[in-house]
């Protein structure tokens, strides 16, 4: 599911777990019938949201569950507001989605998709999994960084020799497992993949850290102010346990400061 950010009317993008061969044969699977539709019947009441991923790539259709036949093993869900991402992924070979139920990460892979009208809208029709994941790992606690003077990561610009040549963007939040960014920069670019070294965040009364980043996903959000922007997920890479100690020490302090409040 999509998790609600506080400074946000949008919500986080959850990605595909990789996990070990033996993790998702036995620590984490699911393969019992009655199970795996019960796991589903529950999500669909929720009316929790689901990312789906059209063959493991980083274009994502943001979906929910609408229906289930247990008898046929279908299932409807909802269909995608872009139409390329849409036809992708009714030309996809496997679709990947990635909700959570309770806290607790769910992931499943349909390999039979096609469009249909239900209640008179699009909509998409795929085969109820065979096997599920049921993924309970202790997530890094993420904090939104203040909305009057944000955080700021420095990336140098690619190409340029300068020590000059850096940008500033400003950050949504943190935590010891990554960060997101407003993606408004005129030259720096935010497209999944990408790997920035030699970033700089400076953590008020705490020090500057020095990380690498790689764009996980992009897509628009409105800030409480009412303003459209791109937010791009960013997952710090080998992050030095020194630099981690930094983040856990400015997390600390600045939930001590809003309990003050």
């Amino acid at each position: 599911m999509l998790a609600p950010n506080e400074d946000t009317e949008t919500y986080e993008v959850l990605e595909p777990t990789m996990l070990t061969p033996e993790e998702k044969s036995e620590k984490f699977r699911i393969n019992s019938e009655i199970d795996i539709l019960f796991i589903l019947r529950g999500i669909m009441q929720a009316d929790s949201l689901i990312t789906l991923y059209p063959d493991y790539e980083s274009d994502f259709i943001l979906t929910s569950i609408l229906s289930i036949n247990s008898e046929k093993k279908e299932m409807v869900i909802d269909y995608g507001i872009n139409d390329k991402h849409c036809h992708k992924a009714l030309n996809s070979k496997e679709l990947v989605f990635v909700t959570t139920q309770n806290r607790v990460k769910i992931e499943f892979v349909c390999n039979q998709i096609k469009k249909i009208q239900f209640n008179n809208k699009d909509a998409f029709l795929v085969n109820v999994p065979e096997m599920l994941l049921r993924i309970q790992r202790r997530n890094h606690f993420r904090i939104t960084t203040p909305i009057v003077k944000p955080l700021k990561c420095v990336i140098p610009i690619p190409g340029k020799s300068s020590t000059a040549a850096k940008a500033e963007v400003a950050i949504l939040d943190i935590s010891c497992g990554g960060t997101a960014v407003i993606d408004q920069h005129p030259i720096i670019n935010f497209d999944p993949g990408i790997i920035y070294s030699n970033c700089q965040i400076m953590l008020p009364e705490i020090g500057t850290i020095n990380v690498t980043i790689q764009v996980k996903n992009t897509y628009e959000i409105t800030l409480r102010n009412g303003q459209n922007c791109m937010r791009a997920g960013c997952q710090f890479i080998n992050l030095a346990a020194s630099m981690e100690a930094m983040i856990q020490r400015y997390i600390i302090k600045q939930e001590q400061i809003r309990k003050m409040k």
